[in-house]
C-alpha cells in the first residue's frame, strides 16, 4: 500500500471513530435522566448554567489530523435535545468530509463551536452558536447559527414568527441595522452586499437574537465585511415602534 493510500485509510478510520464516539456520548447524555457528571475517562463534561433547565455540554477530541471542541445546550426536553444533537452531528460530519485530503499533521484541521445563551423573555432564550473552522487552505472560516427556544412549549421558534407581519418588520428594522453598521467605519462594510441583505424579500430574521433589551444581529465572516472584522454584531434597541411589531403573546413575554 502506497503512502497516499495509507493516509486515506487512516483518515477514514479516525473519522469513523470520532463519529462513533460522538454518537455514543450523545446517546448516553440525552437518554439519561438527571445524574450526569464529569467523567475524566471520556472527552466531555456537562455543567449547570445560570439558566434554569439548561445545562452545557462541552465535547473535545484531539487527533493527529484535527481538533474538535463543541459546546451544546442540554434541556429537559427530548425534542429540543434531539434537535441540537442533530445539528452537532451534521456539523461534525460536514467538517470531517471537508478536511479529507486537505489537512496534515503539520497543518491539522480544527472545528471550534461555542454557544452563547441569552435570556430573551419569559421562558424564551436565544441560542447563538459561533463556529470557527479550519479545513485547509489559507483562511479560517467563521459562521453562526441562531435559534430561539421557547421553554413553555419546548419548541424552536423561528425568529420571523415573533412578528405579526414579517414584511413590515423588515421595512422598519433592517434600515436601522444598516445605519448602525455604517456608523462603524472600522468595519469596512461592503455596502453592495449589505444593500442586498436589506432588500432581500425572503429574509426571515435568521441571524437575529434578543439580548439585553435589544434585537441583535450577527453576520458571518466575509458576509458583509472584510475578514479582519470577523463576525460583526449590531444591537437595535427594542423601541415602542418595534415592540408593536410583535405578536400579542411575544409582546408580553419579550423583555
Amino acid at each position: 500500500m502506497n503512502e497516499n493510500a495509507k493516509k486515506t485509510v487512516k483518515y477514514f478510520v479516525v473519522a469513523f471513530l470520532i463519529s462513533f464516539i460522538i454518537a455514543n456520548i450523545l446517546s448516553a447524555i440525552f437518554s439519561s435522566a438527571e445524574d450526569i457528571y464529569v467523567d475524566q475517562d471520556n472527552d466531555f463534561d456537562i455543567v449547570d448554567t445560570k439558566h434554569e433547565g439548561i445545562r452545557l455540554l462541552t465535547f473535545e477530541k484531539h487527533e493527529d489530523l484535527y481538533d474538535i471542541k463543541f459546546q451544546l445546550p442540554v434541556f429537559e426536553s427530548d425534542g429540543l435535545n434531539n434537535f441540537f444533537k442533530g445539528y452537532m452531528q451534521r456539523t461534525n460530519e460536514h467538517f470531517l468530509s471537508s478536511i479529507e485530503g486537505n489537512v496534515s499533521q503539520d497543518r491539522p484541521g480544527s472545528l471550534n463551536v461555542l454557544v452563547e445563551i441569552y435570556p430573551s423573555g419569559k421562558d424564551l432564550y436565544s441560542i447563538v452558536f459561533k463556529e470557527e473552522t479550519y479545513t485547509g487552505g489559507a483562511n479560517v472560516n467563521q459562521t453562526s447559527h441562531v435559534w430561539m427556544v421557547d421553554l413553555q412549549s419546548n419548541l424552536i421558534k423561528r425568529q420571523n414568527e415573533l412578528f405579526k407581519n414579517s414584511r413590515k418588520a423588515r421595512e422598519l428594522i433592517l434600515p436601522m441595522v444598516k445605519e448602525s453598521l455604517l456608523e462603524q467605519p472600522d468595519l469596512g462594510v461592503f455596502e453592495e452586499e449589505l444593500d442586498e441583505w436589506v432588500e432581500n424579500p425572503n429574509y426571515m430574521f435568521g441571524n437575529m437574537f434578543i439580548r439585553d433589551g435589544n434585537l441583535s444581529f450577527i453576520f458571518d465572516k466575509y458576509e458583509i465585511t472584510p475578514g479582519a472584522a470577523g463576525m460583526p454584531e449590531v444591537d437595535i434597541s427594542i423601541t415602542d415602534d418595534i415592540r408593536d411589531l410583535f405578536k400579542k403573546e411575544w409582546k408580553k413575554r419579550i423583555k
